[in-house]
């Protein structure tokens, strides 16, 4: 049977920009087919936290699952985030999906792994990648523009976001803590193999949360798929 691709596109005005998106409840793999073939990418943290600050409407309230990896290293037991998705680009969506559908960590197979190891150490020796604490963590709101992760995850020039912007948004939304969620290093040691699995961010209608600690890549849960255009004083930029 062929994966529905149908879903809604709609337009919505951010700031200076004309966002096209769409949501779709369905397994990673068909989530990312589905915005492909409607021009659209799933929503990295940044564009997430963009859009909630901007769009005045709350479209951009619900759960979503994002383009970031995360990347369990086994080399030194850290917790690397990704965040435009290179590896699981490399690797495979679907293949992170049937892991997860068969209960387990998508383990990086061996003939991938030095490939793997070195895109990820050039990604962090230019600043594009970044490592993230294991297990749970809560950072102030208060606390955006001195916290380098939620710099890195919530900050993007190009759409004219940082961090401590969305960090004021969320206090104005009554949510004063953001907790992170990654695996443990005692379970990620236990895996004696690097595994990667993908970013969600939660709220803040409930709570405020980012994790990557979950299998469930093989569900119906939601993601945003969004496709930016400069828009100029007046209309579209053409």
């Amino acid at each position: 049977m062929n994966p529905n691709l149908e879903m809604q596109v709609n337009k919505t005005n951010a700031g200076l920009w004309t966002v096209t998106y769409g949501r779709k409840e369905a397994p990673l793999d068909i989530q990312e087919a589905a915005f492909a073939a409607n021009g659209l990418s799933l929503v990295s943290p940044a564009q997430d936290a963009f859009l909630r600050v901007k769009e005045n409407q709350g479209i951009f309230k619900p759960y979503s699952r994002t383009r970031a990896d995360v990347f369990y290293d086994d080399r030194n037991n850290q917790v690397i985030i990704v965040p435009g998705g290179a590896i699981s680009r490399l690797v495979g969506t679907a293949n992170l999906v049937d892991a997860h559908r068969q209960g387990r960590e998508y383990v990086i197979p061996k003939n991938q792994r030095d490939l793997v190891y070195a895109m990820v150490d050039e990604m962090l020796k230019n600043g594009i990648a970044f490592t993230a604490p294991d297990g749970k963590t809560q950072v102030q709101t208060s606390e955006f523009g001195r916290n380098d992760l939620t710099s890195m995850l919530f900050s993007d020039k190009s759409l004219g976001i940082e961090a401590p912007e969305y960090g004021d948004w969320l206090q104005s939304q009554g949510k004063n803590v953001n907790t992170f969620f990654m695996d443990r290093n005692d379970y990620s040691r236990a895996q004696k193999a690097p595994y990667l699995n993908k970013l969600r961010v939660h709220g803040p209608d409930i709570d405020f949360v980012v994790d990557g600690d979950d299998r469930d890549l093989d569900d119906d849960s939601g993601a945003f798929g969004v496709r930016f255009e400069k828009t100029a004083e007046g209309g579209p930029k053409k």
